[in-house]
Parts: structure tokens; sequence; C-alpha cells
């Protein structure tokens, strides 16, 4: 690992030598910087974080920027945060303001919205909590207090109050099982159904 930083900086061993196991170190948190902002917008600029609200990470930064794509330079999501935390050991961000935008086939199908939100990047999952707002471009839309979403499987999640809008159904109640763009979803404890056009609960799929 420390070789291959030194071979990506162009730095030869001779002087790394001569500064010794700080300049490892230093480059060893340079390089999960370098790895961190992968995939992002080249002409982002980031500054870190004065009053931090998370303690401990590794480096912060204010108005957080980051696109992925795939192996054919298609987008596949865009995420931007007022603040985010990085803990590279745990693989680990949390961020604050979080703005979500989710493509298929480079077009835009749902953008997600919540105060707070924790990325896992070993599992590969990501919590949000506090005035969540799910919009897809069909023009259904989620509420929630919190909100669980696994990008290895694009299933959204929740165990507390959700209310849905859709096909001029409207849903309220406790639990979520759906998909990112909420084409299927299940209520477990459905509330109160407002009904101006077809029912989705009639199409859901049965929770197992």
């Amino acid at each position: 690992m420390y070789s291959r930083i030194l071979t990506l900086l162009k730095i030869d061993p001779e002087t790394a030598k001569k500064y010794g196991p700080g300049l490892g170190v230093g480059l060893g948190i340079l390089f999960l910087v370098l790895f961190f902002y992968s995939g992002g917008k080249s002409d982002a600029k980031y500054t870190r974080v004065e009053e931090e609200k998370e303690k401990g990470s590794t480096v912060s930064f204010k108005n957080f920027a980051k696109d992925q794509y795939d192996e054919n330079g298609t987008i596949l999501w865009k995420l931007k945060a007022e603040e985010a935390y990085l803990y590279a050991d745990e693989k680990r961000y949390v961020l604050y303001g979080i703005n979500f935008d989710q493509y298929e086939n480079g077009k835009f199908k749902s953008r997600l919205t919540g105060e707070k939100g924790e990325i896992n990047q070993v599992k590969k999952l990501m919590k949000l909590t506090g005035n969540i707002l799910l919009k897809t471009e069909e023009h259904r839309t989620l509420r929630a207090k919190s909100l669980d979403y696994n990008d290895e499987t694009k299933e959204l999640s929740s165990n507390e109050e959700v209310v849905i809008d859709a096909n001029g159904t409207h849903i309220r109640g406790v639990g979520l099982r759906a998909d990112k763009d909420l084409n299927k979803f299940t209520i477990l404890k459905p509330s109160a159904i407002t009904q101006g056009g077809s029912n989705p609960l009639s199409s859901s799929p049965k929770e197992k």
C-alpha cells in the first residue's frame, strides 16, 4: 500500500526514507482523501468544517459533492451534502443536508433529501433521518422520519411512520418495504388511505 502511494504521487524511495514514518502516515491519509474524491467533479472545491457536528472524523467538508458513473461513463447518481465527515478506518461517512439524485440509463429517476445520513461503504447501506422526502420522475412521493437504502438491492425500508402519494392515492402507516422508485411498495401497518385513483396496495408484493 505504501509503495503504491509513492508510485501514484511520484515520490522516490530516498525521499520517503529521509522523512521516515511520518511521511507514510500523511500520504496514507492523502491517498484515502483522493480515493474519496474519485468519481466526483474534477473542479469541485471543498472547505474544512470549522464547527464540526461530528467528532473524531478523518476529514470533514463543507458543500460536499460526489458523482458516480458506471464503466461506460454513464451517470448513476449524484450526492450533495452541506457537511460531510469521513471516517476512513471504518469506511463510513456522516452527512448533513443531503440531496441524493439517482439515474437510470443516464436519465433522472428520483431525488432523495434528508437532514442527516450515514453511509456504510462495506455494507453498502445509507441510513437517513429527519424530514425525508423522496420524489420520483413519475410524481410519486414518500415522506418519512427515517429511511434505509440498500445500494445492492436498490430497496428502501423503514420501521417508522411513512406517507406515500402515488397514482392519486394517499397512504399513511408504519413500516415500509419498497423499490427505489416506489413502483412496488408495501406499508406494513397502514392507518389511513385516501383514494383518488388506483390503489397501489392492490398490486403491492406480499410481505414475507
